[in-house]
């Protein structure tokens, strides 16, 4: 007796348009994933291609049930609607959509943590370029205090009268006074930006590894959400069927 079209794809005649796309995928998708498929191979993706067009569409299904004997709506054998070479066909159903996405996750991953780099190394240079240019701007100052204090000291050094001489050198030590004061600030504004910038570029590298750990991290954690997600889809599915079959078997 020649199999029926839900006999080709291993359904029930009384399955729902959602198990009837679940069982031709089940076993159509393993030979459409094949680069060259020929001989018995091709045949029976043809068969399922064929079965598929007629029960996929809910007319042709109806037209094509009211063909069939009364017979066929009956339970079947898990043999009659999963033969042996089609159970040895089938594969599970999203291994292959799983490492499609496991591969996009870790082409992202890859992504964020270059961009995180060149981000940092460019935060780098710019830290670096600010603080050559703040310690040439103290440099200049410190040269700049010197000549005024070499200027002074050589107008002291000229022939002043008594009081206006001792007047001059107060003077004179009070502006190097002021001058050392100043330089003394501007040293240690300078070692108070080397310290900043220096805790800046360990906490922003600190950061950067946490990222490039997290980042890491993510796909492994992703993927493993994936394969749950799609272990409870198979089982509900799995579970619908084992409903439906019940219900036939009451019937």
């Amino acid at each position: 007796m020649a199999r029926t079209l839900y006999q080709v794809i291993g359904a029930h005649p009384r399955a729902s348009e959602v198990e009837l796309l679940a069982a031709w995928q089940r076993l159509a998708d393993p030979l459409e994933r094949e680069a060259k498929i020929s001989g018995p191979a091709a045949e029976r993706l043809n068969e399922l291609n064929a079965a598929w067009a007629v029960l996929g569409n809910p007319e042709a299904r109806a037209a094509y049930d009211a063909t069939l004997p009364d017979s066929a709506f009956d339970t079947p054998s898990l043999d009659e609607v999963m033969p042996e070479q089609d159970a040895a066909v089938g594969r599970p159903l999203f291994d292959w959509r799983v490492g499609r996405l496991l591969v996009l996750i870790t082409v992202l991953s890859l992504l964020v943590i270059g961009w995180r780099s060149c981000s940092f190394s460019w935060s780098s240079d710019r830290a670096r370029a600010q603080a050559e240019a703040n310690e040439a701007e103290a440099r200049a100052r410190d040269a700049e205090n010197r000549a005024r204090i070499e200027a002074q000291m050589d107008r002291s050094a000229s022939g002043l009268p008594a009081g206006e001489e001792r007047w001059q050198r107060e003077q004179d030590a009070r502006a190097n006074e002021e001058a050392r004061r100043e330089s003394d600030e501007q040293i240690a504004a300078r070692e108070a930006a080397r310290e900043r910038e220096a805790a800046e570029a360990a906490e922003m590298r600190a950061r950067a590894e946490a990222e490039r750990e997290q980042a890491a991290a993510a796909p492994a954690e992703r993927a493993a959400e994936n394969r749950e997600r799609l272990e409870r889809e198979k089982a509900m599915l799995e579970r619908l069927q084992d409903d439906n079959n019940r219900a036939m078997r009451l019937r």
